[in-house]
């Protein structure tokens, strides 16, 4: 029985070291073209302003019966098509009764909403991440959101699919917002996942990168390695998979998914 614990504690030893150590950092790729104020993971709040509009609007997906949705909301395109695939699993286990209020909005629309209803119901245009076209806000048409199995259900499985309670609760020192269950924000696998397992807020994790530079993470059958870098060139691992998103700050985040996946 002691040989067996034995062998399973360097069977995990090992497994660890594998899921955490760096990997070879043996392609080299500039990001001369890459824009500090593009991709999933800008930075928008009070502090940092939404320099560029964003890419790609598209109509949100309505392909899916447990989901009433506000005429003509537009999102990036790969952003809707992941809150598609997330309103599907959420009808397969039952939770049918979601309602996306607000989606992309331009800075005409938040300026008018701000003078409207005041710094404690709105935020000034270039200062919401509703100009992103990344975030949407989701309720429930049986409650609030706090209280129903939409609200519960979302808090347990967006991370899953790429996406964040951005204004989470006990996180309004850091993010400068009370907490918003239905304010959801895409910042795509595997960052999602990091910020759901660490309890970060965004500020956070961007915080984090710049600190520690990169990490490994192994989720499901798939395995990314997340560098950060103020550089215009970066030295990555050996793969064809990777995409880079601006900070809206000062770096780059450059997520690569490892070729033995």
């Amino acid at each position: 029985m002691k040989k067996l614990i034995v062998v399973l504690l360097i069977v995990l030893i090992i497994f660890q070291f594998y899921l955490t150590r760096t990997p070879a950092l043996t392609n080299k790729i500039s990001l001369q073209d890459v824009s500090l104020y593009q991709g999933d993971l800008v930075l928008i709040n009070k502090q940092s302003e939404i320099q560029e509009d964003p890419r790609n609007l598209a109509a949100i997906p309505n392909q899916t019966t447990n989901t009433t949705i506000e005429p003509n909301s537009l999102l990036q395109k790969h952003v809707g098509t992941a809150l598609r695939q997330m309103m599907r699993r959420a009808g397969k286990v039952g939770v049918k009764h979601f309602q996306i209020n607000s989606a992309y909005r331009s800075g005409k629309l938040q300026q008018r909403l701000y003078e409207a209803y005041g710094a404690d119901f709105a935020l000034p245009a270039g200062h919401s991440e509703h100009q992103t076209g990344l975030s949407v806000d989701i309720g429930s048409t049986r409650g609030k959101m706090n209280q129903s199995k939409e609200g519960r259900w979302l808090a347990k499985n967006a991370h899953k699919f790429g996406f964040i309670i951005r204004y989470p609760k006990g996180k309004e020192t850091v993010t400068g917002i009370s907490f918003e269950p239905w304010h959801i924000r895409y910042v795509g696998l595997p960052h999602s996942t990091k910020m759901y397992e660490e309890d970060w807020a965004l500020e956070e994790y961007i915080h984090y990168l710049e600190q520690d530079n990169s990490y490994q993470i192994h989720i499901a059958d798939r395995t990314y390695f997340v560098q950060y870098t103020k550089q215009r060139s970066i030295r990555i691992p050996d793969t064809t998979q990777f995409q880079v998103s601006g900070t809206n700050k000062h770096g780059f985040i450059v997520t690569s998914r490892l070729k033995h996946d």
